[in-house]
């Protein structure tokens, strides 16, 4: 019976807090608000009717704005009695370090390239050996990120962002254009939204792959310039979810800032 209450989410003694879900579009906001942090607060604040503890779920803890973060602090400054606050985060950096401080971090680690094909199966979703490999380590053994990734073929794309990345002359060309007109498409928001994720991964990637060569660190070097790069286009993106802009021009302006690593560094 518990089971089934949590599974509705209907159990008395649980609440959770996620991203709101458009009823129309089926699409979740890419904040939690304050508004739904008050929710957290009027849950504590009725009497619990099943007695024993109470438990709130925050998923994802790295999704809340500023002020919801700040009303979350306000509960864990005084939080209620027989009651535990679970804050599922994927990057803990992005919380704010009072808010960290407030928890006992428990680490979990992702699951095994087994485990998660498995868990792949189970939802009729079936990689290939060849991709599987690749499929975990961008998935960073998140089954639901991993799903996505699939149904939108993620990892072709990420091939494709590895490969315009790797190009010698990193400017704008043919190849480029008709990749950025692709994401560019009505319909294609999905899509987009992957790529944000895959490029800045596809940079991360560069940056430690140039780190592990061991070369000593020099202003103006390829490592500063790809450090450089991540940041322009971490900003640039944020800007582009902000504001709506256009998405193909987006695409084209991240690897543009991309081939200026190559040129500042003397690459290419």
């Amino acid at each position: 019976p518990v089971f089934r209450q949590i599974a509705v989410g209907g159990h008395p003694a649980l609440y959770t807090v996620e991203r709101a879900q458009n009823p129309d579009t089926g699409k979740r906001a890419r904040d939690i608000t304050v508004g739904d942090i008050r929710g957290l607060s009027g849950f504590f604040r009725m009497t619990n009717g099943v007695g024993g503890w109470r438990v709130a779920i925050v998923d994802p803890a790295d999704s809340m704005n500023l002020n919801a973060a700040n009303a979350l602090l306000k509960i864990l400054e005084e939080p209620p009695k027989r009651s535990v606050i679970i804050l599922i985060s994927h990057a803990p950096g992005r919380l704010l370090p009072t808010i960290r401080s407030r928890c006992h971090v428990v680490q979990m680690s992702p699951p095994l390239p087994e485990a998660l094909l498995a868990a792949l199966e189970a939802l009729d979703l079936s990689p290939s050996k060849e991709d599987l490999a690749l499929l975990t380590e961008l998935s960073r053994g998140s089954i639901g990120e991993a799903a996505t990734l699939l149904q939108l073929d993620g990892v072709t794309m990420y091939q494709e962002i590895r490969r315009l990345l790797d190009r010698r002359n990193g400017g704008f060309d043919s190849e480029l254009d008709v990749f950025a007109d692709r994401l560019g498409r009505k319909g294609q928001e999905d899509a987009f939204e992957l790529f944000c994720r895959l490029m800045l991964c596809a940079i991360g990637d560069k940056i430690t792959s140039v780190a592990r060569e061991g070369l000593i660190p020099q202003f103006g070097g390829e490592l500063d310039s790809w450090l450089d790069v991540w940041e322009k286009v971490h900003d640039l993106l944020a800007q582009a979810a902000k504001l709506g802009l256009d998405r193909k021009h987006v695409v084209l302006n991240a690897f543009l800032h991309a081939s200026s690593a190559r040129t500042d560094a003397g690459i290419g």
